[in-house]
């Protein structure tokens, strides 16, 4: 409890820092372009995380539980090694592919006025974003939580937001003349950055054999692949709302949409910072530790006491934050928001559950659980978007989150007994 507690805590100030600097980006961009420029920019990020999920291939979901379960101070520097460069290899592709296919997505996605080079920035993106993820996984696998929670997108965002708030007329602003694409080319600058310092950094701590471990030579890929299926069918499940949004409907309504869901997110802080310390942990206990139960059941009710508050928090105050963020129309966004809600809390409530299918080699029953999940995801968007406009998305978007942790849940007591549901939590029945 003292390491969920102290590791967590440093995750979860991060993650409030990021996150407020994600809210204060959004703040300059509707400031500066309206709720259109949000619209834009979410898209555009939406590109960047499909093409960094789909470059890294699951590999950093693989570095992450092998060196959760070294167990040990000396780390293996070539596995890292072989892991970055083939993610970098991969993204390079995303990303080629990417910029040479923006001028079709933009047709697809925005208005007329909207410029292709939004896109492309977004292509230039992929790399160094993707390269920091890496990094930021790999001090996840070895619990340095403060470099992990240092190297996310949303510390990012809290130097983005600085320079368009505080420096409204910087250098090369003038070559950006959209507020996206100026947004994201301060994203590429970043997140460069923090790639290159971290990967310096990593190269002096990791001082292990200097060979892959035996059980993954030659089988990197075959590991790698239900993760990076996994990573994918979430991603379809968190993004396919908003690009159906912006096919659907004009850029202001995306934005709209946009600012409910990062306001409902707050519900689920806590347990991101959570997954952060549980994941390596997990990974360690399979391998021959105990003790698995009884972390799920502290994991339920630090997750009870956190995530329920702060759903009524916004069930109470919702309109007031949507106001907050210059929402026009509050009362239609206001329903949204308590919708999207909903499915967070479920996810909160749930715990865990597929970090510990991941974590203890149930990757292809956690995979199979998101593919289900997203072929509905994507079926409930496609029919109630059009029928229903930003309510059926976020319908859709609820459903299928409630959904797939349920049933995940099912597989976490079907292979190790654990229950992590605040109330039924419960030790594993093999402890």
């Amino acid at each position: 409890m003292a390491k969920l507690l102290g590791s967590g805590g440093v995750v979860l100030f991060f993650k409030l820092l990021g996150a407020f600097g994600g809210y204060v980006l959004l703040y300059s961009l509707s400031q500066s372009g309206g709720e259109t420029a949000v619209g834009v920019y979410e898209v555009a990020f939406t590109a960047v995380l499909i093409g960094s999920t789909l470059g890294r291939f699951g590999l950093d979901t693989v570095i992450v539980r092998e060196l959760g379960r070294a167990n040990s101070a000396q780390f293996d520097r070539t596995l890292y090694r072989e892991i970055l460069l083939k993610v970098l290899a991969f993204n390079a592709v995303t990303a080629v592919a990417l910029y040479f296919l923006a001028t079709y997505f933009t047709g697809v996605f925005f208005d007329e006025h909207i410029p292709s080079g939004v896109l492309r920035m977004s292509a230039f993106a992929v790399i160094p974003f993707s390269w920091m993820l890496v990094n930021a996984e790999a001090y996840r696998g070895i619990h340095k939580h403060l470099q992990f929670s240092l190297n996310q997108h949303g510390t990012v965002y809290i130097f983005i937001s600085a320079v368009l708030l505080l420096f409204p007329q910087a250098p090369l602003r003038e070559y950006f003349p959209d507020a996206a694409q100026w947004a994201l080319f301060l994203l590429v600058s970043f997140s460069t950055l923090f790639a290159v310092l971290t990967t310096f950094d990593l190269f002096t701590k990791f001082q292990g054999t200097d060979r892959v471990p035996t059980h993954l030579q030659g089988n990197l890929y075959s590991t790698a692949l239900p993760m990076l299926i996994s990573s994918a069918l979430f991603m379809v499940i968190s993004w396919s709302d908003t690009l159906m949004l912006s096919y659907f409907l004009p850029e202001g309504e995306v934005g709209i949409y946009r600012i409910a869901f990062r306001i409902a997110t707050l519900i689920t802080f806590a347990q991101f910072a959570l997954n952060t310390v549980v994941a390596p942990m997990v990974s360690g206990l399979h391998s021959g530790g105990e003790g698995m139960g009884d972390l799920a059941r502290k994991v339920a009710h630090i997750n009870l006491v956190t995530a329920g508050p702060i759903f009524l928090v916004i069930t109470v105050f919702g309109a007031f934050l949507l106001n907050l963020f210059g929402v026009s129309n509050v009362g239609v966004a206001y329903s949204n928001l308590l919708v999207l809600a909903i499915g967070q809390l479920a996810n909160a409530f749930a715990g865990p559950v597929l970090n510990i299918l991941n974590m203890t080699g149930y990757e292809k029953q956690a995979r199979n659980t998101m593919l289900v999940t997203a072929g509905s995801n994507i079926v409930l968007n496609l029919f109630l978007i059009p029928q229903f406009g930003l309510i059926g998305a976020a319908m859709a978007t609820s459903f299928t989150m409630v959904l797939w942790n349920v049933w995940a849940a099912y597989l976490v007591y079907k292979f190790h007994g654990i229950i992590a549901v605040p109330f039924l939590a419960r030790r594993s029945r093999r402890e």
